[in-house]
């Protein structure tokens, strides 16, 4: 199996700071004044274990993207959850993609899916969560809300996307394009404005002939929106492109400095990398579909093949194997006590998997707040040297060579699942 490659898709964000970064004087200032850290915080001053998997040469971003707001009395929902990583030595980008109902232990919340995490206590509790897991740890964050996603879009004139009948149909009948002078989308390649193109990216409950069905079918659509972003942003001049970086790094909250943040782009840029790996967790063989408390859909997962997967992709431990195979697959899947299925055959190196879920399969977004017992956690170890440390160290002489990845397949569905769409402006709960 082999790890798919993609051209510069670190996401938005990573774009807003390489654009930002190479630009020095009146920029640099404006770059200062830009960079904030809404929250106050920083990942250093999170409480995690002390022996999470770490790597010297290697920096790990947090990615939320976040309908901050949307819920009245806390952080928003996580709507996508990603780690960017930057690996010094091998000269290398990568991507992973955290599924957001996969089911897991929230720090002092019990179980629940993991955008829940964010939900119930930011982006602290979202990194909390990921190191109880998965084992590894992450040295800054930055989040960003939809309102900045749609503002890029549109400073760049839009994406080109191609839509299928059931994706243009569901725009057009539902809210998820917003404001309903929008609503006129059509199919086939189109370019899409940037309250279109959010509402696209949105979209979990239409199957795609392409990318699938549910949370599947969303993250290949927010992908394909980044991809057709990201091209249009490198085809502005350097000083727009610069200007739209600026503008709309006031909308990012981060833990990283614009000093820092500078000198990790400077030091991306000298690496010379033109290509990104990605890797989705949960990994193909390693899950089950279910229902977990509230009747709330979830991926149950087998932890240990994916936290051995992440451990290498991310940092080089242990050598690359089938991780399916090697621990278990579905057959050590951890449902808790509740009741999971595959929608296929998950033991098998397939790519494709057949599933009849409905709209209904997705439609409860509700967070249980069944109570646990508090978990404490010991400080980070002293010896684990900053982030900054590492990123200012020089980088060039290192050799540029590759280890052997881990790898996902993607997910297909081979079977469609039966849609009714709504009509007017009503829209389920996501």
């Amino acid at each position: 199996m082999k790890i798919k490659k993609f051209k510069i898709i670190l996401s938005l964000f990573l774009i807003i700071g390489i654009a930002a970064g190479g630009v020095l004087g009146y920029y640099d200032a404006r770059l200062e004044a830009a960079v904030n850290n809404k929250n106050g915080s920083t990942l250093t001053d999170v409480k995690v274990d002390d022996n999470l998997t770490f790597n010297k040469n290697v920096i790990n971003i947090l990615l939320v993207g976040s309908d901050h707001g949307a819920i009245k009395g806390d952080h928003g929902r996580s709507d996508s959850i990603m780690i960017a990583t930057v690996n010094f030595k091998t000269k290398e980008l990568k991507l992973t993609s955290l599924m957001r109902d996969m089911y897991v232990e929230i720090p002092g919340h019990g179980h629940n899916k993991l955008n829940a995490a964010y939900a119930f206590g930011g982006v602290e509790l979202l990194y909390q969560t990921i190191a109880k897991n998965f084992g590894i740890k992450i040295d800054n964050y930055c989040v960003v809300d939809f309102s900045t996603f749609e503002k890029v879009i549109n400073k760049v004139g839009g994406v080109e996307i191609s839509l299928e009948e059931k994706e243009a149909k569901y725009l057009n009948t539902t809210n998820y394009i917003s404001k309903k002078k929008y609503r006129n989308v059509k199919v086939g390649k189109q370019t899409l404005n940037g309250n279109q193109a959010l509402g696209y990216a949105r979209v979990r409950y239409v199957v795609s002939k392409k990318y699938g069905d549910g949370d599947f079918g969303r993250t290949g659509r927010q992908r394909a929106v980044l991809q057709a972003a990201l091209n249009k942003v490198l085809q502005q001049s350097p000083t727009k492109i610069a200007d739209i970086a600026l503008d709309s790094l006031a909308d990012v909250s981060t833990d990283m400095s614009a000093k820092y943040l500078k000198s990790l782009v400077l030091k991306v840029v000298q690496m010379g990398t033109t290509e990104i790996d990605q890797m989705r967790v949960p990994l193909e063989g390693t899950y089950k579909m279910g229902r977990a408390q509230s009747n709330m859909f979830v991926f149950f997962i087998n932890f240990s093949a994916n936290k051995a997967a992440m451990n290498y992709f991310l940092f080089d431990k242990g050598s690359e194997k089938d991780w399916a195979k090697e621990y278990g697959g579905i057959s050590s899947v951890e449902t808790f006590g509740y009741s999971g299925t595959s929608s296929s055959d998950s033991t098998s190196s397939s790519s494709s998997y057949s599933t009849s879920s409905t709209r209904s399969s997705y439609q409860q977004e509700s967070y249980s707040t069944t109570s646990s017992s508090h978990t404490t956690y010991s400080t980070r170890s002293t010896t684990t040297r900053s982030t900054e440390e590492r990123v200012t160290e020089s980088t060039t002489s290192q050799p540029q060579t590759s280890a052997p990845r881990p790898t996902t397949a993607h997910h297909t569905t081979t079977a469609a699942a039966t849609e009714s769409t709504p009509s007017g402006d009503s829209v389920e709960e996501e």
